[in-house]
């Protein structure tokens, strides 16, 4: 297989011709790569806390139910439901167009999620599955920094399948 990375689908054509060919070539597969999603923290507690952005006039995620009680939200029974509210906000408010996630809950240890990235142009959703656990990236956030430290982790985990 190669991968030729090009500024327009002329350019990688011409650049792919210029390899070693390992047999008859032909190309199976074209894919836009869009840049890596990244927002500041003020970007996201914007979206995710605003009402004036929400379809209903609610926040998208309440940061009033996020008060800082010193136990961490991974810790916390509602870390799924935030989860979920955290996927439903980033999509919702733009931040991340096709966003969504299943959570198979039905495993001994710990529920396991989906995040999926519906791609418009070819109609089928990209997914990866993960340990909700690893839906943060700071294990010990309380508050809306937890909230803030899910999203994060779910905009990385996304970037990989956009």
């Amino acid at each position: 297989m190669t991968v030729v990375q090009a500024a327009s689908l002329a350019d990688a054509t011409a650049d792919a011709g210029d390899v070693e060919p390992h047999s008859e070539r032909r190309i199976i597969s074209v894919e836009e790569l869009g840049p890596v999603l990244a927002f500041s923290d003020e970007v996201l507690s914007r979206a995710l806390g605003d009402a004036a952005g929400s379809p209903t006039g609610e926040p998208l995620v309440d940061p009033e139910a996020f008060g800082d009680d010193h136990t961490p939200l991974l810790r916390r029974p509602e870390f799924v439901t935030t989860v979920h509210q955290v996927v439903y906000g980033l999509r919702e408010s733009g931040l991340v167009p096709g966003l969504e996630i299943s959570v198979l809950a039905n495993e001994p240890d710990e529920p396991y999620a989906m995040i999926e990235v519906h791609d418009d142009a070819r109609g089928f959703f990209h997914s990866r599955g993960t340990e909700i656990r690893k839906l943060t990236d700071d294990h010990s956030a309380t508050g809306w920094n937890g909230v803030l430290a899910a999203a994060r982790a779910v905009i990385a985990l996304s970037n990989d399948l956009q």
